[in-house]
């Protein structure tokens, strides 16, 4: 009878406990910030880290909050041309109207406005990159 090979398991688990912080710490923020009913899930990630050895508090593992996005790629941008082809100078200016425009509540003028002010000078710096690099040698 033809002798088999042992089973070689590998005692590192590195990959699956990194795996499973993130994703703990996915779950811990949905129900932290958003009143996610997913603590059971919780209870046995925690156990699973314990099996393969993770040293330390699974409780500790900080939560993840996530951003929520409030404009799709590219349609932040769109919106501010369109404002400021309407006449719109001032960020706080262009910032009202996309609020008014996608009938948000006026509170988050501010918000808005610095996401203008940001998108506006990641374009700069987008244009004044790509100008650089396009110049001719010498």
């Amino acid at each position: 009878m033809p002798r088999v090979a042992p089973i070689v398991r590998s005692t590192r688990y590195e990959h699956a406990i990194n795996a499973l912080v993130a994703k703990r710490a996915e779950i811990s923020g949905a129900i932290r910030f958003n009143g996610a009913n997913l603590v059971h899930q919780l209870h046995h990630i925690d156990a699973v880290l314990l099996i393969l050895g993770y040293k330390g508090d699974p409780a500790q593992i900080t939560p993840l909050r996530r951003h929520a996005t409030r404009f799709r790629k590219g349609e932040l941008y769109r919106l501010i041309l369109k404002c400021e082809a309407e006449g719109s100078k001032a960020n706080k200016e262009t910032a009202q109207r996309i609020v008014q425009m996608k009938g948000w509540e006026p509170s988050l003028v501010e918000r808005i406005r610095q996401c203008v002010n940001t998108a506006k000078v990641r374009r700069r710096r987008k244009a004044k990159a790509v100008g650089h690099d396009s110049r001719p040698q010498e």
